[in-house]
C-alpha cells in the first residue's frame, strides 16, 4: 500500500472518517469497541496523522525553532539534547538550525522559521541584534534567548528572557585551586569576544578574579585572537598555566602541545570553559569551568513552554525574570597539578 489516508483507516475499521478523527484527537462519545477497532486499523496500516492539518485545527504546530551557533560543537549538541529532552515530553519537535557563528547565517535561518508554522523559538543569539533577528522578534512568537545575550543591551532592557551562565563562581574556584597548587601566573585565551558578550564577560571575570587572587601581574590576557598565536604569546612571557574561555581554542592548544611534545599536567597546565565529553575522555582529563549545560537547557525549555502556554490560551504572559543565570562550577581533573611537578 502506498500513502495511507484517514479514509483507508475508516474503511479498514468499518467506521466513518469523523469517527477515526475523533479517536485520533481523543474526542467524541465512541464505544470502547469502536476505539479499539480504529486503533488496531491505525497500527495495522501504519497510519501517520497529518500533523499540519491537525495543527491548523488546534492552532498549534507542536514545533519550535531552535537556533545554535554550531551544531558540530559538542557543547551545543549537549544543549540541544537538554532542550529537546524537556520539549519532547510535551510532544514538541524541534526545527534545528545553525548560524555558523555569523549574523548572515542567523538571519537566514530565522527567515526560514517565519515561513514555517512554529509555536515558539529558542535562540542562541549571534552577538548583536541583526535586522533578521529584529524582524523575528517583532512577531508575537514566544522567544527565549539561551546561553548568550545581545551585545550592547542591558538584560533589564530586553523583552526576551535570557537564560545563561554566570562565569564568576567557576572562574573564582578555578583560579583559587590553581593558586593553592602553587601557580602564580596564569594566562587567559578569550576566544572570539567580539562575537559574543558572554565570552567578553568570561574575560572580565578572569581579569577581576586573577587580580584579586594572584596580584596585578599574576593574570595575563592574550592579545591575539587566534588560539595558537595566543598560546605562543603567553608562553613567550614564561606562562605555562592557561585558562581558555572558548573550548575550540582549548582543543587547538591541546593539539599544539601534543605536536610540540609538551605534556599536559607536567610541562603545561590548562583549564577550559565548556565541559564537553572530549575533555573528560582526554589523557589527562581536562579541568573545566562547567556552565551546567543540562540545567541551562532544561530551564530554557521550561521557560519557553510557559510562554507558549500563555500565548496559546491568550492569557497574560507569566511574570518571568529577564535574566536567569546558572552559576558555573569548577570541575578539577588531571590537567591542573601541583606547580612543583
Amino acid at each position: 500500500m502506498g500513502y495511507v489516508t484517514i479514509k483507508d483507516v475508516a474503511m479498514e475499521a468499518g467506521v466513518s472518517v469523523p469517527a477515526v478523527s475523533q479517536v485520533i484527537n481523543g474526542k467524541g462519545r465512541l464505544s470502547e469497541a469502536t476505539r479499539l477497532r480504529v486503533t488496531e486499523a491505525i497500527r495495522k496500516l501504519n497510519y501517520i496523522p497529518n500533523s499540519a492539518a491537525r495543527s491548523m485545527r488546534s492552532s498549534e504546530s507542536k514545533t519550535i525553532g531552535l537556533l545554535v551557533p554550531d551544531i558540530g560543537n559538542s557543547y551545543f549538541a549537549s544543549l540541544i539534547s537538554a532542550v529537546n529532552e524537556v520539549l519532547a515530553k510535551d510532544g514538541y519537535a524541534c526545527l534545528i538550525g545553525s548560524s555558523a557563528e555569523s549574523l548572515e547565517g542567523q538571519d537566514k535561518f530565522l527567515r526560514s522559521l517565519l515561513s514555517q508554522r512554529i509555536d515558539g523559538s529558542i535562540i542562541v543569539p549571534q552577538g548583536q541584534a541583526s535586522p533578521g533577528l529584529e524582524r523575528f522578534l517583532a512577531t508575537d512568537l514566544p522567544v527565549v534567548f539561551l546561553d548568550r545575550s545581545l551585545t550592547g543591551m542591558e538584560r533589564a532592557e530586553m523583552s526576551v528572557p535570557v537564560i545563561d551562565s554566570d562565569p564568576y563562581p567557576g572562574m573564582r574556584a578555578a583560579i583559587q585551586t590553581a593558586h593553592e597548587l602553587g601557580h602564580r601566573s596564569i594566562g587567559f585565551v578569550s576566544g572570539p569576544v567580539r562575537e559574543s558578550p558572554n565570552l567578553k564577560e568570561r574575560e572580565d571575570a578572569f581579569r577581576a578574579t586573577a587580580t584579586k587572587e594572584l596580584g596585578a601581574s599574576g593574570g595575563v590576557v592574550a592579545g591575539a585572537t587566534d588560539a595558537v598565536q595566543a598560546v605562543d604569546e603567553l608562553m613567550a612571557l614564561g606562562i605555562r598555566t592557561f585558562i581558555f574561555g572558548y573550548s575550540p581554542d582549548a582543543l587547538a592548544a591541546i593539539r599544539l602541545f601534543r605536536d610540540r611534545s609538551l605534556i599536559i599536567g607536567k610541562d603545561v597546565s590548562l583549564m577550559s570553559f565548556d565541559d564537553i565529553p572530549l575533555f573528560e575522555l582526554a589523557t589527562p582529563a581536562i579541568s573545566v569551568i562547567s556552565q551546567q549545560v543540562t540545567v541551562m537547557g532544561h530551564k530554557g525549555a521550561k521557560a519557553l513552554l510557559a510562554l507558549m502556554k500563555a500565548h496559546q490560551s491568550q492569557q497574560a504572559i507569566p511574570h518571568m525574570e529577564n535574566s536567569v543565570r546558572i552559576p558555573t562550577q569548577y570541575i578539577h581533573r588531571q590537567s591542573l597539578v601541583n606547580a612543583a611537578h
